[in-house]
């Protein structure tokens, strides 16, 4: 089997010996990698376990001998999943192992942003400045979420903490959960127009990718602030910029990106932005859940084939 996440492992490091007793040959290259570099490293391989590596069709393809993929995390975008279904591979994730940590996450950004506190750090502190910044509370103002499930409604539960007005957008919307929560389900332009914070918590798509576009950054308010913990793509990189270059809104927090790393991105450019490197779910927690939960994908998987084949 390859592992391929940086932290996998990282607080049970015995987890390797359990893999071994299972009957298990670990190769362990920490990636993200190229998809070359994949196609190499995954001959032979029967087990993927996979974290933010782009697992193309050509690396399914060639993956001769791959029969289950299991992602630590949650997202399964960067899997190619039509060609793994096609190649007979199963692809498992591990839902819910982060919601706490991205939403502990998201608030952080939040407050940072709207207080000016990594780059008062940063750029007035350790330069020696010592100027003030004048930041705005978040207490009291209106919370937008694109998204209410697991994670949009972790960060509900916070919001409700600084007396905030949430409203939220969800193409499947759970109406008891949203009026267990206080919140009000509304369109999406409705969350565009009406909130001073909008944050982003909608899987990758071919509905959801450049939700966020240079039309829709136009609606927002002047003072708005955008937060982007799901995933790169929902948000047109090149149109936030211009809109954050010409003042259509605030500033904006991103933990995602189009591509990662992002390599010379003109967000580096500008000062109303705080830029992370998906970062969001790296608690210690999260990781140890992620860990756990991501293995016992690939042993449950592999006891139901033994079942299966199991003489009855």
């Amino acid at each position: 089997m390859l592992i391929t996440p940086r932290s996998y492992g990282l607080y049970h490091p015995k987890i390797y010996e359990y893999w071994k007793k299972e009957g298990y040959e670990v190769v362990r290259k920490a990636g993200p990698h190229s998809e070359e570099d994949l196609i190499t490293y995954l001959e032979g391989v029967e087990v993927l376990l996979v974290g933010t590596d782009h697992i193309s069709k050509k690396v399914i393809q060639n993956a001769k001998e791959l029969k289950v993929i299991s992602k630590y995390g949650v997202g399964i975008d960067n899997i190619d999943c039509e060609a793994a279904r096609k190649c007979g591979i199963e692809v498992l994730n591990t839902p819910g192992v982060n919601t706490e940590a991205v939403a502990d996450y998201a608030f952080g950004l939040m407050l940072s942003l709207s207080r000016h506190i990594a780059r008062s750090h940063f750029e007035l502190v350790q330069e020696g400045t010592w100027n003030k910044t004048v930041g705005v509370e978040i207490f009291g103002k209106t919370l937008g979420l694109m998204g209410l499930g697991s994670i949009g409604a972790a960060v509900a539960k916070r919001a409700k903490g600084f007396n905030m007005n949430v409203i939220a957008y969800d193409p499947f919307p759970n109406e008891q959960l949203a009026q267990e929560l206080g919140v009000t389900l509304v369109s999406l332009e409705d969350v565009i127009r009406e909130s001073d914070i909008v944050s982003m918590h909608l899987p990758l798509t071919k509905e959801t990718r450049y939700m966020i576009d240079c039309n829709r950054l136009k609606k927002m308010k002047k003072n708005c602030l955008l937060i982007n913990t799901a995933r790169g793509g929902v948000i047109n990189e090149l149109h936030l910029y211009e809109a954050l270059r010409d003042g259509e809104i605030k500033g904006a927090a991103l933990d995602v990106f189009e591509e990662e790393p992002p390599t010379n991105s003109p967000l580096f450019e500008l000062d109303n932005v705080i830029l992370t490197p998906h970062n969001a779910a790296a608690s210690v927690e999260a990781v140890q859940r992620m860990t756990l939960r991501s293995t016992d994908n690939v042993m449950a998987y592999y006891e139901s084939l033994r079942k299966a084949m199991a003489p009855s």
